[in-house]
């Protein structure tokens, strides 16, 4: 089978999405199929088009491509003799995508990644969109392809409310086990002057508010506090990271905090396995695959088990979970397994097993497999998406905006680039 992703987000970005796509994109490929991406960054590929795209400075994951032109891409999917389209995000990609799909009788799967609701504060007022026209472009938009996949039950019940209509099937991101499974490249105590017998956290993710890791350095203070010799590591970036490194040092802990930015996967498999414990505080996940890496690594976790993080963490699977966002209680938990080895042991096999046994990615390919088979049967979905002109002066638009906060992307990295006009109503 040929399939076409199209995503907003690919290597050699972090995020969630990105690793997903990648994932699944070499998972399928080992199990025969021929898989190309169309993203507006990506690396040098033959599999690969990149479209080229400007991404907000202090939020390197927002990238809309550069140009709304949809002949190249169309061209692409045909070269290849696509046989199904799989989206992972309902915008630019994703327009393009039910383009595509209408153009080319093409059947259409689509991934609902994040529950877009939790993320609306992204868009400056008065551009906000309320919570219900949120989810009724949600709705309008997986309607208009064949088959939709959830990350979880809870967001497919979600989608079911807004009410999509299409057959939604929960499959959950895999883990790249293998990854997990390499010998270390470096010590990371010593790149960052630790000593050995210290304890070190781990936090991995995006720098922003719904990350909620403003609670993870509370938590650490009072750590501290009591006297545990540990230091925390966070790794990655994101429009906070300048507020939550301020914080650090007006609570005191920064002299313990290191702020690393963001990291090459196989740099951060390392950190992954040589910490003591990963630690997590976000409320707003989709699915939260940095924790079952953290597993996949053999790494105990003390997370807050909310949204997604419910849904793909068991109590004592190689974690301990708390219901709130307490200090108190995620102190008490950090505590049980800092103290306790023998806790500390179990729980790193037991994770490890649970990584092994439900969260392979290739398991979770097959699934994918099956549901693309099943959009193959059925053919194209009929699509009234028709124009793509609004899209087009709308990245025109984005394009006049001060160089202050866009970038330019291509060919597979970020490029500083003028953008010489400013738009004027934007000032105002």
């Amino acid at each position: 089978m040929k399939i076409a992703m199209f995503t907003d987000s690919y290597l050699p970005q972090t995020n969630g999405v990105a690793t997903s796509v990648y994932l699944y994109k070499r998972a399928l490929e080992r199990m025969g199929h021929e898989v190309y991406i169309v993203s507006p960054i990506g690396p040098k590929d033959e599999t690969v088009l990149v479209l080229g795209g400007i991404q907000f400075k202090w939020e390197k994951n927002h990238i809309i491509p550069s140009s709304g032109r949809i002949l190249p891409i169309i061209d692409f999917v045909k070269k290849k003799q696509i046989d199904v389209i799989h989206s992972h995000a309902p915008f630019a990609l994703g327009f393009r995508a039910l383009i595509v799909q209408r153009r080319l009788f093409l059947p259409h799967v689509h991934t609902y990644h994040t529950l877009l609701v939790e993320y609306r504060h992204y868009i400056p007022r008065p551009l906000t969109p309320s919570a219900k026209s949120v989810e009724e472009f949600s709705s309008w938009f997986c309607n208009m392809t064949n088959q939709v996949i959830a990350p979880t039950e809870k967001i497919k019940l979600e989608l079911l409310r807004y009410g999509v209509t299409k057959p939604v099937h929960v499959v959950p991101t895999g883990i790249d086990v293998e990854l997990f499974e390499k010998p270390n490249d470096f010590d990371i105590k010593k790149r960052h002057s630790i000593q050995p017998k210290s304890k070190v956290l781990l936090f991995v993710g995006r720098l922003a508010k719904e990350k909620n890791v403003t609670f993870i350095l509370r938590v650490f203070k009072i750590l501290l506090e009591k006297n545990y010799d540990v230091h925390l590591i966070v790794v990655g970036d994101g429009p906070e990271r300048n507020a939550l490194q301020q914080l650090a040092k007006d609570i005191k802990v920064d002299h313990r905090v290191i702020f690393t930015g963001y990291m090459p996967r196989t740099e951060l498999a390392n950190y992954y396995r040589q910490a003591d414990l990963f630690v997590f505080g976000s409320q707003t996940e989709t699915q939260g695959l940095v924790v079952l890496e953290a597993l996949a690594a053999s790494t105990p976790v003390v997370a807050v088990a909310k949204m997604g993080i419910a849904d793909v963490l068991k109590e004592g699977k190689g974690a301990l979970l708390t219901k709130e966002a307490s200090t108190t209680e995620f102190v008490e938990k950090v505590e049980q397994i800092l103290s306790d080895e023998g806790l500390a042991e179990k729980l790193r096999l037991e994770g490890k097993k649970y990584i092994l046994h439900y969260w392979s990615i290739d398991s979770k390919a097959k699934l994918i497999e099956k549901i693309y088979e099943t959009a193959v049967e059925e053919g194209a979905c009929f699509s009234d998406f028709k124009s793509n002109i609004w899209l087009e002066l709308m990245v025109e638009k984005m394009r006049g905006i001060s160089a202050k906060i866009f970038e330019s992307t291509s060919n597979g990295g970020a490029r500083r680039a003028a953008i010489k006009r400013a738009v004027r109503t934007h000032r105002r």
